[in-house]
């Protein structure tokens, strides 16, 4: 396939370019896709995070303001009986506490404590619980974690708080980060769908172009064997003709002779005229129903008309030629296509038929169906040819060894020509001792003769 056609090796080729360039496009896409995912996980985490870290912060400040509220009003002096700043509840002197300074958290409420050192105390004093609460009031989108209960396998985001809430952690409520890891699931399987769709495109395209590929193959093949069919049909009856005129022109031979030199160039006319109808034929009649006359016609006559005029074939050749046409079956017909099938049909059978060729030609009619059958003796079809009897330019073997004669275009010409008739044409039966082509025609009726 190196020379110009509907599909060479330079069309291959840049289709394979092509095929390969899309496929680079496809896996930097994915891998694009998904480092940019992963990257806008890390963001939306990292905002989240930075969420509840300001949330920590907010808690710190707020914890360290009321310090200094506290020891701003113990600097005051401490009374007893005093009413204590807010947001403080009460407070109260003790002589000695472990760790004066550090907050508290006592039944739930914050306690902070102030050195007092002129009195050689500490002074506690509680904070409301109006402001606790307000102290541990989050964003919506937030909320209290207990540190040991951080899901570690999701990588969670959480800011662990400061004293008094060092069990505690700042962190996302659990529909919210589940809808953020929903997001970036839901944009792999996106991904992958969209992946999976041009892969599944990208192999449809190689099998097309595989199977383009074979087909050009197979018709390559076809035509070549077609056109050594047919240079080989022109050539022999060419060359006989002309070596029959020669002879006659030349004077070489008797008047008896030259008669019968004459009457082998008329049949080698005949043959070349045959080789011409076959390929106008295939032409008319390619593609189902094309140029069809189709009118009411005796099948019957139409049949027993084209058996008789090829038995003269039968009777030159020393063929045996047995017929039984079932009288009277009527159909909707074209006479011209059905007597090429028929010609056809017994043409084949005749050239395949064994060392002594017998045709055997039986027509019937049944439930509305019409039935032919066309018979040989020879030495039937390989089961692997069999699918292939009907195809255009197909024959059986190698142009260049074949030693009979044919175009490969009988059996393509009678399939659709039936096809035309809304019937079917099959190899009925094949062996050994020969071949069965089966014709049915639809719509057939029996009118008695009168």
């Amino acid at each position: 396939m190196v020379k110009k056609g509907s599909l060479t090796v330079r069309h291959l080729v840049v289709t394979v370019l092509v095929v390969l360039l899309v496929n680079t496009q496809l896996t930097w896409w994915i891998i694009f896709v998904l480092r940019e995912n992963r990257v806008r996980l890390g963001m939306e985490r990292d905002a989240i995070q930075a969420q509840c870290r300001m949330e920590a912060d907010r808690v710190a400040r707020d914890l360290a303001e009321a310090h200094r509220i506290l020891d701003a009003a113990v600097v005051d002096g401490y009374h007893k009986d005093s009413e204590p700043p807010p947001p403080f509840s009460d407070w109260r002197a003790e002589p000695s506490v472990q760790n004066c300074g550090a907050p508290l958290l006592k039944n739930g409420i914050v306690v902070l404590s102030s050195p007092a050192p002129e009195a050689g105390q500490c002074v506690l004093a509680q904070t409301t619980e109006h402001w606790t609460s307000s102290l541990l009031h989050l964003h919506d989108d937030l909320e209290l974690t207990a540190v040991q209960q951080v899901e570690k396998k999701t990588k969670r985001p959480a800011i662990i708080l400061g004293p008094p809430f060092e069990t505690l952690a700042v962190s996302p409520t659990a529909e919210v980060w589940h809808a953020i890891l929903k997001g970036y699931r839901g944009r792999i399987l996106m991904m992958v769908s969209e992946g999976a769709f041009f892969a599944l495109m990208l192999f449809v395209l190689v099998a097309l172009l595989w199977r383009t590929l074979r087909r050009e193959v197979a018709l390559e093949h076809e035509h070549r064997n077609f056109l050594s069919a047919v240079t080989h049909e022109l050539k022999s009856p060419l060359a006989s003709m002309r070596l029959s005129l020669e002879t006659v022109l030349g004077g070489r031979s008797e008047p008896d002779a030259g008669v019968h030199f004459l009457k082998n160039a008329l049949q080698d006319t005949e043959r070349l005229q045959s080789l011409v109808e076959k390929v106008l034929e295939a032409t008319r009649y390619a593609g189902k129903g094309s140029s069809l006359d189709l009118r009411e016609s005796c099948l019957s006559e139409v049949v027993e008309g084209a058996v008789r005029r090829f038995s003269r074939r039968t009777t030159a050749t020393g063929a045996n030629l047995i017929f039984e046409i079932q009288r009277g079956i009527w159909s909707e017909i074209d006479e011209e296509a059905i007597a090429i099938v028929i010609s056809n049909l017994l043409e084949n059978a005749l050239k395949y038929g064994g060392a002594n060729p017998q045709v055997d030609v039986r027509l019937t009619e049944s439930n509305g169906r019409s039935q032919l059958d066309i018979s040989d003796n020879g030495q039937g079809i390989a089961p692997d040819d069999i699918p292939r009897v009907f195809e255009r330019f197909w024959r059986a073997g190698d142009e260049m060894t074949r030693t009979t004669q044919g175009t490969g275009l009988g059996l393509f010409l009678v399939q659709q020509i039936i096809k035309g008739h809304d019937g079917e044409v099959m190899v009925a039966n094949t062996g050994p001792d020969g071949t069965t082509f089966r014709v049915i025609l639809p719509r057939a009726t029996t009118v008695e003769e009168t």
